[in-house]
């Protein structure tokens, strides 16, 4: 287990600190997190190990390593989303350690976080820095969700920042040009990463993390969610996490059709005179880095059929339910879960279905008919479902790719997800291109352990309005 021990502030963030162990030490010296207060104060030793966001979440407090990978794109990104829980995120570089199951993470230096750091408050749109050298702090503004740090193969690292707070997308354009930077030595260094919400996602984009509290809250699992299935057994255990999945309300159900004008279309499965057309892009044309030319994509809405369906109910090693879909010059598009067929389409319950509106920059998920925020329309262009091996309605979502790797997170509840047979139609605007992976593997192609997916999808069948 690891060790430590939290303090109450009143002081508002979350800042380490290292303190005297006190005579009595309280609980022999483990982790005691409180569950109805935030975390203000922690100091001690963790024992850390590595984590992705396939299998758990960094929450509060986590390590992240500059790799060769940063030193090769000569670029590093730190992502923060969503808007909604993210108001405080300190990215501090501290003195590379070495900790395995042997070694703890400590926290030796005082105030290590307060030394040299990057206080980021995306609200106020603005960064707060300070170098080991400076006695005294540097307040520079920035615009985008994630902080972007140049970096040369001598970890000589650049902060991208702006002088002043443009009021218009133009001026941030504009001033965007000039690239002001704010530089860091990284030579020898880790970054320590603090939120003020365990529901805030960070992410060093294209790297693992260690984070604190993945063993500290195994004493006494009881007290946590365990709603996060890792995928490292077909089992009925969960992982117990800090994490706290933001699942919508139901308070309200859905009940507004923004999507409404589809059922006074005619839905149709003919042929389009003598063509029978694929689900599927044009072979290859994602894979030869070319695009479908404007003319030849479908101009009406479409929609891709899948029949799911879960032939076994025992698995041994890692198992998963999850598909991928990597989307391309999408307006919209709406997933149907359901046990019937397009033909049943005009009296489909909202409750069944998950609409993205790309452009617009939002989701509604299946609960209620609140808008949930999406990135950049650029950065959208995989999702990745997935859901838990036993009796679970939660469907997890990762979403964006850079550098080949997930940049987003969310989750939403769906009646039925866990039926062992469903329909799932992919329903599109019209010029929408959307590809169906349900490979068994992890986000990349690199991972060396192999993996089942439960769920067996048929042949998707093509259909479309008139």
């Amino acid at each position: 287990m690891p060790r430590g021990r939290f303090f109450k502030s009143d002081s508002i963030g979350l800042f380490l600190a290292v303190a005297a162990a006190p005579a009595n030490i309280v609980n022999g010296g483990d982790i005691e997190i409180p569950t109805d207060e935030p975390v203000s104060i922690l100091h001690g030793e963790y024992q850390i190990e590595t984590s992705n966001l396939e299998s758990y979440r960094p929450t509060w407090a986590s390590v992240w390593k500059i790799n060769q990978h940063d030193l090769e794109n000569r670029i590093f990104y730190v992502s923060t989303w969503p808007p909604k829980y993210c108001h405080a995120i300190y990215v501090c570089p501290i003195t590379e350690q070495s900790y395995n199951q042997a070694l703890n993470f400590k926290t030796t230096e005082e105030d290590m976080c307060e030394k040299e750091y990057v206080k980021f408050y995306p609200h106020a749109k603005k960064v707060v820095l300070k170098k080991l050298e400076d006695t005294e702090e540097t307040e520079k503004f920035w615009m985008k969700n994630r902080l972007e740090f140049e970096i040369d193969n001598n970890r000589q690292s650049k902060l991208r920042v702006l002088e002043a707070e443009p009021e218009t997308h133009s001026e941030f354009m504009e001033v965007s040009k000039k690239g002001s930077t704010f530089g860091f030595d990284l030579k020898g260094k880790e970054l320590l990463i603090l939120t003020n919400s365990r529901m805030c996602q960070i992410n060093k984009i294209g790297g693992e993390f260690y984070p604190i509290f993945r063993e500290g809250v195994k004493k006494n699992p009881d007290n946590y969610p365990k709603w996060f299935d890792d995928g490292s057994a077909w089992s009925k255990i969960f992982t117990p996490t800090d994490y706290l999945p933001p699942v919508k309300s139901g308070q309200t159900p859905k009940s507004i059709d923004l999507l409404a004008y589809l059922k006074d279309k005619t839905w149709t499965d003919k042929k389009i005179g003598n063509l029978v057309k694929s689900c599927e892009p044009v072979v290859g044309w994602r894979a030869g880095g070319r695009r479908k030319p404007a003319n030849a994509m479908f101009q009406k809405v479409s929609v891709g059929s899948y029949t799911v369906n879960m032939p076994n109910n025992q698995w041994a090693g890692k198992a998963f339910k999850r598909f991928t879909l990597n989307v391309e010059k999408c307006h919209w598009f709406r997933l149907w879960f359901t046990e019937k067929g397009m033909e049943d389409y005009k009296s489909a319950p909202l409750s069944e279905t998950v609409d993205f509106f790309l452009n617009e920059g939002f989701y509604i998920s299946p609960e209620s008919d609140e808008a949930h925020p999406l990135p950049g329309v650029n950065e959208l262009t995989k999702f990745t479902f997935r859901v838990a091996g036993i009796d679970s309605t939660l469907v997890d979502m990762l979403y964006g790719e850079t550098q080949g790797s997930p940049i987003y997170h969310d989750q939403f509840n769906i009646k039925d997800i866990q039926k062992t047979f469903f329909q799932l139609h992919i329903i599109k605007a019209p010029g929408c291109e959307i590809s169906m992976d349900s490979r068994p593997l992890l986000w990349t192609d690199h991972s060396t352990g192999r993996s089942v997916n439960m769920w067996n999808f048929g042949t998707c069948k093509f259909t479309h309005f008139e």
